[in-house]
């Protein structure tokens, strides 16, 4: 007991010359967050051996067993009624029979296109395309009007006209238009319409895959796949575009697009093609895994703060390893030793006034599955959990930093949402010893990703728990076998980690409890 009490005198007097520290105690054990314990993590989690930790899949199994040795070693209470694993079935669908021919010539899904594995089985022989714009249907600019185009199969973009300047033709502004930022004004005038079948011109076939594949843009895109009248939607990139019109170049299709903004008038036209589509899904029935360990608070024990990440990935794709390094075993890894630090601190005397829950989920690359069951079934009441700190992706730099220069930064997501405080204590925190750069670009009203909703801690949010997702955006390796960990900056990893870990000492261990007095914005 002396020893521990000449231990918190010593951290005290060594930081009582920073006036900015929000808590000397917590500095220190956020310091000794250790670069070389999670890079060990991390290299076992990213190696071969886990064949990219699909859910369901022996690598997963084996990674849920990697968290669970970590959990007991570090004295973790189990979370689950004596166990740390709570169990939760899943129904995936894939997609290996899909394919679509067009002009003789096959193209790959996930890689040229994408459409959501709740659709109908379907096949669909294709002889002509006719091109619409941006499919928009708007009083002030109507890509269908005084056109019929039931039954036909139909090609248009993804978001709105814009000027040369970046405006809007809509908003007549740099910010866009609901025509841009909630698909389902779109696919609401499609049904109407009733084409027999759409194809959706976008930038990057991952970033929509990974927006709405499953679950991911939840129950509403699922509802509009599965309604009796739902019109198939296809996502394809400017390869396959170009092949249903094969007298256009590249430049010639971009160019037709430019000339929409540019006359501020719709523009339309037919292409005759061959083409044949499978729509064909499997279905597996499945088993995935979220890992719970607890420290128990002292005075307000009975409230809890979660710090949240996914532990799976892809698996095996075209028979290549996906092996998510940082998608998500960075999350992952800075969980674990998170957890270590504050169980340190416990043996050291130093234990959280309120209890910490640490949750790794599996199902996340599948529709945020573990975390949506686990909300189902909480082990800790909703009007007792503080907080949510959600950690997807923190070990690499993304293209718009790296072409600045500017890499010691985390996007934050959702810190304001329903918290001022939350909000408040996160820039504090940093304010006084990490010093990040909190980027909010994806964090704004209308962002087109909408990275709020795609991952885990949204499934706590829509349940009025306040959230922060950790985020540093993607990157080309992003859903790619190539998502290795020579290319993880560890100490950046480590750096971001010692701000959840600071946000979550302060959530922890402040008198009052945060509170929630914002309303969270809907999908």
């Amino acid at each position: 007991m002396i020893l521990r009490y000449c231990t918190g005198i010593i951290l005290l007097l060594l930081f009582c010359d920073s006036p900015k520290a929000q808590n000397p105690v917590a500095a220190v054990y956020s310091k000794a967050l250790s670069p070389d314990s999670i890079f060990l993590t991390l290299s076992i989690l990213a190696s071969d051996s886990l064949e990219g930790r699909e859910t369901g899949k022996i690598g997963q199994k084996k990674a849920a067993a990697l968290i669970v040795s970590s959990f007991q070693r570090f004295g973790l209470k189990p979370g689950i009624e004596g166990r740390y694993e709570q169990f939760h079935p899943i129904t995936t669908r894939a997609n290996e029979k899909a394919s679509i021919e067009v002009n003789q010539q096959f193209f790959l899904f996930m890689k040229d296109y994408f459409y959501a594995p709740a659709y109908k089985d379907t096949m669909m022989v294709i002889d002509s395309v006719h091109f619409f714009g941006y499919g928009i249907s708007d009083p002030l600019y109507d890509d269908f009007k005084n056109q019929n185009i039931s039954g036909k199969t139909i090609m248009i973009c993804e978001g709105e006209p814009k000027d040369k300047k970046g405006k809007s033709i809509l908003t007549k502004s740099i910010s866009p238009s609901a025509w841009s930022t909630d698909w389902r004004k779109k696919f609401s005038v499609l049904l109407e319409k009733k084409p027999q079948l759409v194809l959706i011109l976008v930038d990057s076939i991952d970033v929509i895959a990974d927006s709405l594949n499953f679950e991911k843009k939840t129950g509403e895109f699922l509802r509009f796949c599965k309604s009796p009248d739902a019109i198939p939607v296809i996502f394809i990139n400017k390869t396959l575009a170009l092949r249903f019109y094969p007298e256009n170049t590249e430049e010639e299709l971009t160019h037709t697009i430019r000339k929409i903004s540019r006359k501020r008038r719709p523009f339309s036209f037919t292409q005759s093609t061959d083409a044949i589509i499978k729509m064909v899904s499997q279905t597996e029935p499945m088993m995935g895994q979220n890992i719970i360990g607890y420290i128990e608070g002292t005075e307000n024990k009975e409230e809890a703060l979660f710090i949240t990440a996914h532990y799976d990935h892809l698996g095996i794709q075209d028979s290549l390893i996906h092996p998510g390094a940082d998608d998500n075993a960075s999350g992952t890894s800075a969980v674990i030793e998170i957890a270590r630090q504050f169980r340190k601190a416990v043996v050291d005397g130093h234990p959280p006034r309120r209890s910490i829950y640490f949750m790794l989920v599996s199902g996340e690359e599948k529709g945020l599955l573990g975390s949506k069951y686990y909300v189902k079934r909480p082990v800790v009441s909703f009007s007792n959990t503080v907080a949510d700190l959600n950690i997807d992706m923190i070990g690499r730099t993304d293209e718009k930093h790296d072409s600045t220069g500017q890499k010691n930064y985390i996007y934050i997501i959702g810190s304001d949402k329903l918290s001022t405080d939350l909000h408040q204590i996160s820039e504090s925190v940093n304010d006084s010893i990490t010093k990040l750069e909190l980027d909010y670009t994806y964090n704004i009203p209308g962002d087109r990703n909408r990275f709020y909703f795609r991952s885990d801690h949204y499934n706590f949010a829509k349940n009025n728990i306040p959230v922060i997702f950790y985020f540093n955006g993607t990157h080309k390796d992003y859903h790619r076998e190539t998502d290795t960990i020579d290319k993880i900056n560890i100490n950046l990893l480590t750096h971001r980690a010692q701000l959840v870990f600071l946000t979550a000492w302060e959530l922890a261990n402040r008198k009052d409890r945060i509170r929630v007095d914002k309303t969270a914005p809907k999908e």
